[in-house]
């Protein structure tokens, strides 16, 4: 992606970034949009399929329903509305989430709120029924006693219209991705995932960087694997399990703290989206600030290697300082998020020496 435009979408309601760069750090005062753009990318790379909106959706705690009557279709409403700027019930055709990049109408994303009509088409040998998705705008074109089963989204992805009733609270049927994405979120040490991610990686030329990126926190860290933890009842469950140089003892990851295992989760995420995008939000989160430089020159490093365009999010002055250290010229941007009078706007450091003149002089990046 070589720039954004996001409209309408929770506390956005109109953001323009003309310009991206390969390796992102987003920054900015709390609420003030930075998770949110990552979720935007995350809907636009998914297009809003039925995993991509769970994602977005259960991270902050808006889980639907899937066993429906009318009061949990009512629910499901308004998880959905949750996406719109001002949780906002708007049927009008004027009104929908957008996120695109610039002057690519074919791949936009845009999420209408709708009517659903089932219609009957008569054909030569048969009848079958039509869901269509109506605006307001349309319903008041058409008055011929219209069958509204549900109320509902609309996603358009270029050509494609898919409906998600929120009396079903899911889509079908599914959508592709447009390109191969990861996205860790700040609590994200999800064991059942990891090992996944590792399976994929294991035995591949890649394998040698999860060990390189767990040194940077612990240097005698030889090699890792993930076994079935006996000690549960859940005997299929696998942990990363490492050993040490000059130890036979194998040592669970767990026991190493947080920040070990916040390297690792990230390390599998990136090896696992080549040619695509890694969406990462927090980057200091667990990690002290004297490592940050180093897992900086790994995603620097690996994001050329195996071209992914990496954002991240931090409101750490250490993340920041060290992100202008570390940061390749020509490949790294800082994009600072502002709220001006209830509007969301971006100011970008693309340059390395003028993003250095400001950390070194003080001036406030965040």
């Amino acid at each position: 992606m070589k720039s954004l435009y996001i409209k309408n979408f929770k506390n956005i309601r109109e953001l323009k970034l003309p310009r991206i760069g390969r390796v992102n750090l987003i920054v900015g005062k709390n609420s003030v949009g930075k998770s949110t753009l990552l979720e935007a990318i995350s809907l636009y790379l998914s297009n809003a399929n039925d995993d991509g909106m769970k994602l977005v959706l259960n991270s902050r705690g808006e889980t639907l329903a899937r066993v429906m009557d009318d009061e949990r279709e009512n629910i499901n409403k308004q998880h959905y509305l949750s996406l719109f700027t001002g949780h906002k019930e708007d049927y009008s055709e004027k009104f929908y989430i957008e996120v695109s990049e610039e002057k690519d109408d074919v791949r936009s994303l845009k999420i209408n709120q709708v009517y659903l009509i089932e219609e009957q088409i008569n054909e030569i040998d048969a009848t079958r029924v039509r869901i269509s998705m109506l605006s307001k705008e349309d319903m008041e074109k058409r008055a011929d006693g219209l069958n509204v089963y549900s109320l509902g989204l609309c996603v358009r992805n270029g050509n494609t219209s898919v409906p998600i009733p929120y009396a079903r609270g899911r889509m079908s049927p599914q959508v592709g991705k447009k390109m191969n994405f990861e996205y860790v979120h700040t609590s994200d040490f999800n064991t059942e995932k990891n090992a996944m991610l590792f399976d994929r990686v294991s035995l591949s030329p890649e394998e040698k960087y999860i060990i390189q990126a767990l040194q940077v926190i612990n240097p005698r860290i030889t090699r890792i694997n993930y076994l079935n933890n006996d000690s549960q009842r859940k005997s299929e469950e696998r942990i990363p399990t490492v050993t040490l140089e000059g130890d036979s003892q194998r040592y669970r990851l767990s026991s190493m703290g947080d920040g070990i295992n916040r390297i690792l989760t990230i390390i599998l995420a990136m090896l696992n989206c080549r040619d695509g995008v890694l969406l990462l939000d927090e980057f200091e989160t667990g990690l002290h600030y004297s490592v940050q430089d180093e897992l900086w020159k790994m995603i620097f490093m690996l994001s050329e290697e195996l071209n992914i365009q990496v954002f991240a999010t931090s409101h750490s002055t250490d993340c920041v300082n060290s992100f202008a250290r570390t940061s390749v010229e020509g490949q790294g941007m800082l994009i600072r998020l502002e709220n001006r009078k209830g509007n969301i706007v971006a100011v970008d450091y693309a340059d390395n020496k003028e993003l250095i003149f400001a950390v070194n002089n003080h001036i406030e990046m965040r």
